[in-house]
């Protein structure tokens, strides 16, 4: 990972025990606020969830029946390990904080963080790019989360065909159940179907859509990757903002990425560095 404004080697720690991953840049200070404010974040989280861990055990210890034992048990699970995580957390942001920024290395004098960034797209490959249709095939993650999402999709008709064989014929009660237990299904369905229809528009914009460059503007957490939100111009100069799930879980705020746009409705947009899509020139 390199900075996208001084091009340096960058700095990256990845999660450990509940942590968030963060990138920064020590030559410049690229990104280092954001990451100590998560850090930040991480550590408090950590240490009120060992805080609650010293009353549940506390309980465990007076009022439940193995006593002793028991109370041991909860304070491994929900005291040692968040409070040392929360240690690690940080000491890490405290490495940070003691490394002061530099001044840029490689941006020219007087040239703004995004038009630095936005240099770094015209890559040789950006021709190859522009040529349409283009050839589009899924990376071995984007084979591995699709394999992973057919069978889920597969269990989940499962529950709901279930749900759905409980509900004639019971009692007022059952049925309640059955509704709901037929909604949360329904739900995890509907996700399921809503990954592959991603997938499909993603591979029609790549694969006829017109290229822009694109820079993420802002980026969170989230449990499947990361979330990010990335700016883009189309042809005729308007800007637009979108969202998208950043599968690689590589992406920074200032970042460059390849932005393909439907040219009927510049709105609808995919990233292909945030995708699990990968573009192999024109066919």
């Amino acid at each position: 990972m390199h900075c996208p404004r001084c091009y340096q080697q960058a700095t990256e720690i990845r999660a450990f025990l509940f942590q968030h991953s963060v990138a920064y840049c020590k030559s410049c200070g690229w990104n280092i606020e954001r990451a100590t404010e998560k850090l930040r974040i991480d550590m408090w989280a950590m240490w009120a969830a060992s805080g609650l861990g010293v009353f549940l055990a506390t309980t465990a210890w007076i009022r439940g029946p193995w006593g002793i034992n028991g109370a041991l048990a909860i304070a491994v699970a929900f005291i040692a390990l968040p409070f040392s995580s929360g240690v690690l957390t940080w000491y890490r942001r405290s490495t940070m904080v003691a490394r002061r920024p530099r001044a840029p290395e490689h941006v020219a004098p007087g040239a703004s963080a995004t038009s630095a960034t936005r240099a770094d797209v015209y890559q040789p490959n950006d021709v190859s790019l522009a040529l349409r249709p283009r050839a589009v095939r899924l990376t071995i993650r984007g084979y591995l989360y699709s394999g992973g999402i057919v069978l889920l999709t597969a269990f989940v008709l499962w529950l709901l065909s279930l749900s759905l064989q409980g509900i004639p014929g019971s009692s007022s009660g059952d049925k309640t159940k059955g509704l709901v237990a037929f909604l949360v299904w329904a739900f995890a369905l509907w996700s399921c179907v809503s990954f592959f229809r991603n997938r499909i528009r993603e591979r029609r914009l790549f694969m006829n859509g017109e290229l822009s460059q694109g820079i993420v503007m802002a980026q969170s957490n989230t449990r499947v990757g990361s979330r990010i939100v990335y700016g883009y111009r189309d042809g005729s100069g308007n800007e637009f903002q979108n969202g998208a799930t950043d599968f690689s879980k590589q992406l920074h705020e200032e970042m460059s990425i390849h932005v393909f746009y439907n040219p009927m409705n510049s709105r609808e947009s995919a990233a292909l560095e945030a995708s699990l899509t990968v573009t192999i020139g024109q066919r």
